[in-house]
């Protein structure tokens, strides 16, 4: 999934990208649990797999040139993992369900340094973003803070669960 200028788009999908994002969205279940609604999902048995859908996300990602990068990352990107295992050894048939995020954040940008319109508007996405998840981390890491502002960004919001220790 890719966080572009705080809309969400899925970066497996075959559907066309809209300025409005691609119909996903991320919600809370009754348990506290993130989910992200809409997105696809690819079950893959093998690490061959899994890096080749990797990949194919990686090169749907925006990108565009500033005057220090020719090719600048210009969104946030989440790549998640869901494992299920078993163990062949006991016979209580357990099963351990995990989920790992794999994250590729924008660099933060200086705004004086970019010429056109278009790259300030996303450069102010990406500072406003990665501010966002500083404070929240020093908020998850204040014991005297009754609460961390998780929703103050579409990513922020995503990553509750990892950044809250509840993964």
């Amino acid at each position: 999934m890719e966080i572009y200028n705080e809309q969400l788009y899925d970066l497996l999908s075959g559907e066309p990208r809209t300025e409005n994002g691609s119909g996903i969205s991320i919600q809370d279940d009754a348990k506290g649990e993130v989910h992200v609604r809409g997105l696809t999902q690819h079950e893959v048995t093998n690490e061959e797999d899994a890096l080749n859908l990797l990949f194919e996300g990686e090169t749907k990602k925006t990108l565009a040139a500033t005057k220090m990068n020719e090719n600048s990352s210009r969104s946030h990107s989440v790549y998640t993992i869901y494992v299920t295992s078993k163990s062949k050894m006991e016979s209580t048939e357990k099963v351990i369900h995990s989920k790992l995020h794999l994250v590729d954040l924008a660099g933060n940008e200086r705004t004086k340094k970019l010429d056109a319109s278009a790259r300030v508007k996303e450069a102010n996405y990406i500072n406003k973003s990665l501010t966002f998840l500083e404070q929240v981390v020093v908020a998850s890491c204040d014991n005297k803070k009754d609460h961390v502002p998780y929703r103050q960004s579409k990513l922020t919001n995503l990553l509750k669960n990892s950044i809250g220790g509840n993964c």
